[in-house]
């Protein structure tokens, strides 16, 4: 049976600094939870890394993180970098991208072009620079890295279009880009997978949504595998998301959630932006340490000594720490769960959530995916807060 998998996204900022230098605590304990330093109770293997970050001036960052063969690595190809403007785009991405992906991943999206932001309107040329970067990686594709096709929309008429003029390339598995605030983008772009059979496709290893950290996102994903298992087949769905070490710059350290709700609940910790001095007054206590939310807190406890040298960096890696194992944390629970019994899911989640839950098992194990989408429309887009009718009218690809 498989299992749902998080790809911690922490190559950048705060926690990929520390990763890439092996920051290590007073008495020696590592912060790279991926390695085999760290308890293996509480280690992680999966890894996400992003050519966009990384392409220029860091053409081996597999081996600056210290991985082994032991991890999973997903890279990112950099489309987003492309559409937020932080990468200019030129024709010698591709190979660029390719390359890097090669030399650092074990799984990876293809270079897609995402049409938001810069490229907000301009779905067609996207769309076109996207299906010669995908022939590029098929054709090239050595083996060694198993690449997923990745289709992009605002609907299920888009998500269709760019489908239906990818669907060909012989890729590994599929990733939906796009919806990461939208449970109706997602379930669009999941419906016209389904539809196209593609879970059925014997060379598809991976579903994959890109950047979710949505606690009902997570619970769809895992009914999703769940209802994969079901009917016996061999995909892994996945995510990848940045929020725990993000969450860190904001102060923020997890203590609780809501799975009725479905959000996060924190602790505003100073930080070192806008509260240096009280920081200076937190350290200065006699025996300074984190709440104890969970277990692995017990654990972190033993090696973060606040009083060391490097005090404010054992502060914030400490905290990027617990936020991550909280997060998996609460991914085991949803689990757990889920794959109970329908009476217990029933009562620990909104009815909203519920009906959503059942819609996706019900795509997965129908005939006619599409049908089972329409019938829960409304409830998607109520649940997304979209606002207008969506017609096919509206839509112009040429």
């Amino acid at each position: 049976m498989n299992k749902f998998k998080y790809f911690p996204s922490f190559s950048v900022a705060g926690f990929g600094d520390a990763l890439r230098q092996n920051y290590k605590f007073d008495d020696g304990f590592s912060c790279r939870f991926y390695s085999d330093d760290f308890p293996e109770k509480y280690r992680h293997i999966e890894f996400l890394i992003s050519a966009g970050h990384f392409i220029k001036n860091n053409p081996y960052l597999y081996d600056e993180h210290g991985f082994t063969d032991k991890n999973l690595i997903m890279g990112d190809s950099g489309g987003y970098q492309i559409c937020s403007g932080a990468t200019k785009w030129k024709p010698e991405l591709t190979q660029q991208s390719f390359d890097w992906l090669e030399r650092n991943s074990d799984v990876a999206m293809n270079l897609d072009i995402p049409p938001r932001l810069k490229y907000e309107g301009k779905f067609r040329e996207c769309l076109d620079i996207s299906k010669e970067n995908f022939k590029y990686f098929a054709d090239h594709q050595s083996g060694n890295t198993d690449y997923l096709n990745v289709i992009q929309g605002g609907d299920e008429f888009e998500f269709q279009k760019w489908y239906d003029e990818v669907k060909q390339f012989p890729f590994q598995g599929w990733a939906i880009g796009g919806s990461g605030f939208s449970y109706y983008k997602f379930l669009s772009g999941l419906m016209v997978l389904l539809n196209g059979k593609e879970h059925h496709n014997s060379n598809v290893k991976y579903f994959h949504i890109l950047g979710s950290s949505r606690i009902t996102y997570f619970m769809l994903l895992i009914q999703l595998q769940k209802s994969f298992n079901d009917i016996g087949l061999d995909i892994v769905v996945t995510t990848d998301s940045s929020s725990p070490d993000r969450a860190v710059v904001f102060g923020t350290y997890y203590s609780g959630y809501s799975m009725k709700r479905g959000t996060w609940e924190g602790i505003g910790f100073p930080n070192e932006a806008n509260h240096p001095d009280i920081i200076d007054e937190f350290l200065k206590l006699e025996n300074p340490t984190f709440p104890i939310i969970n277990e692995f807190d017990v654990e972190l406890a033993k090696h973060v000594n606040f009083h060391s040298i490097n005090k404010k960096k054992a502060y914030s890696t400490g905290m990027r720490l617990h936020n991550f194992e909280f997060f998996k944390d609460v991914i085991g629970k949803i689990e757990s769960i889920i794959y109970g019994h329908d009476f217990i899911l029933e009562q620990t989640v909104s009815s909203d959530i519920y009906k959503m839950l059942h819609s996706v098992d019900e795509m997965v194990k129908s005939d006619n995916p599409k049908r089972v989408f329409e019938k829960y429309k409304q409830l998607y887009t109520k649940m997304s807060n979209t606002k207008k009718e969506i017609q096919v009218k509206e839509h112009s690809f040429f």
